[in-house]
């Protein structure tokens, strides 16, 4: 996260995205431990975080990190939206309808992309043995929205719902600007497509 764009890190831009929403009432940041403090600094720079954001250290996997943000919220919710900073530039209007999708209904949403590259199977000597067919394909994108109950019972089982979300999840239209920024090469990318916008 100490990657700049437009010379801001990756993790303020995520937590402005977040806050811009208008949706997010309280706001859990989990970082490794060691990092804690330079985070932290990070977060305060943002205008709005106040009481409202806490920033939690967690050394286990994404999981467990996740199990953590939900046990330290304070409140009650309707709604649970699990972000990624490294996808920081999901548009505000994508975050807000996850929000307003998820239901007693439906209770788990999650952003997608239809898969556009031919996509091919290959067997253990990667030899290509079948072609999949895309048209039921799509790329999973992020934040997961669900209630708290699909939470607590994904949390129980120790399931990370942004690799393995439930059978039942509900999708809605993603975002290309919601890709994931972990390469020099997505930094150019995503620096191509915020500058398109904003001229």
């Amino acid at each position: 996260m100490d990657t700049l764009v437009q010379g801001e890190p990756l993790l303020a831009h995520a937590v402005r995205g977040v806050l811009d929403a208008g949706c997010v009432t309280d706001l859990r940041v989990v970082v490794p431990a060691r990092n804690l403090g330079s985070y932290e600094l990070i977060v305060q720079t943002v205008p709005g975080t106040g009481k409202r954001c806490r920033v939690l250290s967690c050394d286990g996997n994404r999981a467990e990190s996740i199990r953590s943000a939900f046990e330290n919220l304070s409140g009650e919710f309707d709604v649970i939206l699990i972000c990624d900073a490294a996808r920081p530039f999901v548009p505000p209007s994508t975050l807000r309808a996850v929000a307003e999708t998820v239901s007693p209904e439906i209770p788990a949403v999650v952003p997608v992309l239809p898969v556009t590259d031919t996509v091919k199977l290959v067997d253990g000597r990667d030899v290509i043995i079948a072609t999949e067919d895309r048209a039921g394909l799509r790329a999973v994108q992020a934040p997961f929205g669900c209630t708290p109950a699909v939470l607590h019972e994904m949390c129980a089982r120790a399931v990370d719902p942004l690799t393995d979300p439930p059978d039942t999840v509900r999708t809605i239209a993603g975002h290309q600007n919601a890709i994931r920024v972990t390469t020099p090469f997505d930094v150019a990318v995503v620096t191509a497509l915020l500058s398109e916008e904003q001229a």
